[in-house]
């Protein structure tokens, strides 16, 4: 079976179609639109441009963060969701898991949603490789609760993320905003490696609308000319 990154081009090339059909039929709905309907589609538009710029920006911010390194590998877990393992440490009653847009705090991202089952943890797993040649690895994500919960008193919700068996990052939520996260982790360079996303309702699942925001592995490697890093 091909691995997620053996069909990223293949993808690519559907997402690529996929756009400019929606491009094509949204603008065939718009000359539909009266002059109110258009100003306000104008507004929502530079709304959007605003999230993606900001998003991109805090990436630009963070690869240039690390020194004397480009960015040579990238691993993206909504792509892989498909070969992705779903689930739950007792029962999966109730349990969501989907690839969708999510809107945390009114900013909108594609996000792996995962509402925790009633009980116990619920567990979104991938194995995948790094390649040789990656010299520093970093996880990228952000945490959220969408938009529309009615989380309050005692219900929370705890996330968590272990990399080969060991926990590495954990919070609890309850508020509707994005919380962005870069991790560092060990090179393994051109080892196999298990990375789980954990949601528990913590006793109460009732609005847990968890939802993990573009989550991305980046690996680097010497830039070209750079002098070696110790």
């Amino acid at each position: 079976m091909p691995t997620p990154n053996t069909r990223y081009n293949t993808r690519s090339d559907m997402r690529h179609d996929m756009r400019k059909e929606t491009v094509a039929a949204i603008v065939r709905r718009i000359s539909d639109l009266n002059d109110q309907s258009l100003t306000q589609l104008s507004q929502y538009i530079s709304y959007l441009k605003w999230q993606e710029e900001l998003w991109h920006a805090l990436l630009d911010d963070e690869t240039a963060a690390v020194q004397n390194r480009a960015l040579i590998w990238q691993y993206d877990f909504l792509e892989a969701f498909p070969v992705a393992r779903v689930a739950s440490t007792r029962s999966s009653d109730l349990m969501e898991v989907k690839v969708e847009t999510a809107s945390c705090g009114m900013v909108q991202q594609p996000a792996l949603w995962q509402h925790p089952p009633v009980l116990g943890t619920g567990v979104v797993e991938y194995t995948l490789a790094v390649p040789p040649g990656v010299e520093q690895l970093r996880l990228r994500v952000a945490a959220g609760i969408r938009d529309g919960a009615l989380m309050e008193g005692d219900n929370q919700c705890a996330f968590r993320i272990f990399v080969n068996g060991a926990r590495l990052w954990n919070t609890i939520k309850q508020s509707t905003s994005w919380e962005r996260i870069t991790l560092d982790l060990p090179s393994l360079s051109g080892q196999e490696i298990v990375v789980q996303f954990m949601t528990d309702a913590l006793g109460d699942n009732r609005w847990n609308w968890a939802v993990w925001g573009e989550p991305q592995l980046l690996g680097y490697g010497p830039k070209p000319g750079a002098p070696p890093v110790d």
